[in-house]
């Protein structure tokens, strides 16, 4: 009964997750592609280009960037080789190769959580500013630690899944 209401709990503050991520990367890609026509508007047409909002254009990419991360490593879209599924014919086979791909993933996910995390500790230590708008640095280099958290965490769901499937694995005639 516990593991039920925890499950629940989970799966609703993961739902509200994606519905969030997915809801800013519409608004963010939305908001980058005005900002980019209006740049490119005010100073070739106009010739009056406005301070900064490059500076914010780049500020919403990469933040859409790390989402799209976490959004890909979520529902397992992102790019990947699958030239072992011609070769590897059997299903229990596939499923343990996913598993071992999902704990690389993993491993590269914690690597990178690790080093973002601390250039992030860092860079919020120092009072680095942009150079235009001289806003704090931390908001564009926190994206990499958010999105890295958000990654490891759907890496290790990942992880859990393929080998909860590996480990029940049975044949059906």
């Amino acid at each position: 009964m516990f593991m039920k209401t925890v499950r629940k709990t989970f799966t609703a503050i993961d739902n509200v997750l994606t519905n969030g991520f997915s809801l800013f990367i519409v608004l963010g890609g939305a908001l980058m592609t005005l900002t980019v026509v209006l740049q490119v508007l005010l100073r070739y047409v106009f010739k009056q280009p406005l301070f900064g909002l490059e500076e914010f254009s780049r500020l919403v990419a990469i933040w859409l960037y790390f989402l799209g991360a976490v959004l890909s490593t979520k529902t397992d879209n992102h790019v990947q080789g699958d030239v072992a599924n011609k070769y590897i014919t059997g299903e229990k086979a596939r499923i343990v190769l996913r598993t071992f791909v999902w704990i690389l993933c993993l491993v590269t996910c914690i690597l990178f959580l690790y080093h973002s995390g601390t250039y992030s500790w860092w860079i919020y230590g120092t009072g680095e500013r942009t150079t235009g708008l001289w806003w704090p640095r931390v908001i564009s280099v926190g994206s990499m630690f958010f999105g890295a958290f958000f990654m490891t965490l759907y890496c290790l769901t990942n992880v859990i899944k393929y080998l909860t499937t590996a480990l029940n694995y049975k044949k059906d005639h």
